[in-house]
């Protein structure tokens, strides 16, 4: 086994196809990561009320607020981060998790929570690029870290 995968849980080939995908999602990753979360609103109501979006009170949808388009390119960039820099370089991977995980449990957020954002994303991300297995394959061992980190 390869440094990497045993520090991230990331093969070599997962990794391959992580850094591809990220090729084709990261010149939008604002309307990406908006339609993310606006799938997650949809289907998950009952998450507003973690999030402040009156920064933009002159947006009348929640896709065009710009206080969300703030929060989506964060997230984005966190997995750019992760997927550009962190699968080399696992402490930097594990540092980012570490601190995400930190923020976003001192705002109430559980390891169910994340989990239901992860499904969210992976769905959006098989949806948008195509279904392969090897892509499934690479974005639940990328999710799944995530949400085991809340452990």
């Amino acid at each position: 086994m390869a440094d990497t995968e045993l520090s991230t849980g990331i093969t070599p080939d997962q990794r391959h196809v992580l850094v591809d995908a990220w090729k084709l999602v990261k010149p939008n990753i604002v309307t990406h990561g908006t339609n993310i979360f606006v799938k997650f609103f949809e289907k998950n109501p009952e998450y507003l009320g973690y999030f402040d979006f009156s920064m933009d009170y002159e947006a009348k949808e929640l896709k065009d607020n710009r206080s969300l388009h703030a929060h989506a390119l964060n997230v984005m960039n966190f997995f750019g981060a992760i997927i550009d820099y962190g699968l080399d370089n696992p402490i930097m991977y594990k540092s980012s998790i570490s601190k995400m995980v930190i923020n976003h449990k001192r705002h109430g957020v559980s390891k169910p929570d994340v989990a239901i954002v992860c499904a969210i994303i992976k769905d959006y991300v098989l949806q948008t690029l195509g279904r392969s297995d090897e892509l499934d394959d690479a974005f639940t061992a990328l999710l799944n870290g995530i949400t085991d980190a809340f452990d």
